[in-house]
């Protein structure tokens, strides 16, 4: 038999449906073409740095796709996740909302470890991380500040304080950093001053624990001081209270905290020859 034509016959032909559409098909439209160059955007595997933003990957869609045992295809998959984000936010596009990069050594529940905030000059402590999974690498640094650590990365470091601090210019800021993120800071205080003065005075307002005064409502205030070492000054000079006045006023012989003289909180006392000596205390970190 000869075959004279090859073709397509015109049996059913029907003129093409592509066009604009109606507007109310407009979102939808616009958001699978979104979604389209979306799905074409993805890189293949997950990076290897969680980025930011974060985002998913074809990688992730297909292992959600064997996971759950659906029959379409992965892309289908993930267009539909797309284009339902889409229509509940302003078209706007997901980062993570459909089948994310799942990492796992990631900035969750990663904090620092250490044992205080206070130190003196060439003093060293150790630094933990808390929270740490198995197999990650955990990056340490000092953002600014002075000192030394005795490892850059592990789930551990030694920090070691500078032997000056003039001006408190060294005291650190310590960063735990995991897969490009950074998890938590740490401030640390570097005291170099020797003399027992007073560098901070807290004060804090307060109803007056007597009965009396309670019924009547008087108010006074409560002081504490520190040294430049960050350590409260001997018990009787450290803390006191005074609660006299009229009844819901403050009281007039409360010179230690009065307004206008120190301010509730922490109140820094120190003098510039102290600070330029390198008095740091915590409590004003």
């Amino acid at each position: 038999m000869t075959w004279d034509i090859l073709g397509k016959s015109g049996r059913g032909e029907r003129p093409t449906q592509q066009g604009d559409g109606t507007t109310a098909q407009e979102k939808y439209r616009t958001a699978f073409q979104q979604c389209t160059f979306l799905w074409n955007s993805l890189p293949e595997a997950c990076p290897v740095v969680e980025p930011d933003p974060p985002t998913s990957s074809k990688e992730s869609v297909w292992a959600a796709k064997l996971e759950h045992g659906v029959v379409c295809s992965y892309y289908d998959l993930f267009l539909r996740c797309c284009i339902k984000f889409a229509l509940a936010n302003d078209g706007a596009m997901p980062t993570d909302e459909c089948f994310p990069c799942e990492y796992d050594c990631d900035c969750a529940d990663i904090s620092i470890g250490y044992t205080t905030q206070q130190m003196a000059v060439d003093e060293e402590q150790n630094l933990t991380v808390v929270g740490a999974v198995a197999g990650c690498t955990y990056t340490w640094a000092i953002g600014s500040g002075g000192g030394e650590l005795s490892a850059a990365t592990g789930t551990s470091t030694i920090y070691t304080a500078p032997s000056t601090n003039a001006g408190c210019a060294n005291n650190p800021t310590i960063t735990l950093s995991v897969g490009g993120s950074q998890c938590d800071s740490l401030g640390v205080a570097i005291n170099a001053y020797a003399g027992a003065v007073i560098a901070v005075t807290k004060c804090t307002d307060r109803i007056c624990p007597n009965p009396c005064d309670l019924l009547y409502g008087k108010r006074g205030s409560c002081w504490r001081h520190f040294y430049c070492s960050g350590g409260d000054v001997s018990a009787f000079l450290s803390f006191g209270c005074e609660c006299m006045g009229d009844p819901g006023v403050r009281s007039p012989f409360d010179a230690t905290c009065a307004e206008g003289i120190y301010n509730f909180g922490y109140n820094d006392r120190r003098t510039e020859a102290m600070i330029t000596a390198g008095c740091c205390p915590e409590q004003l970190l």
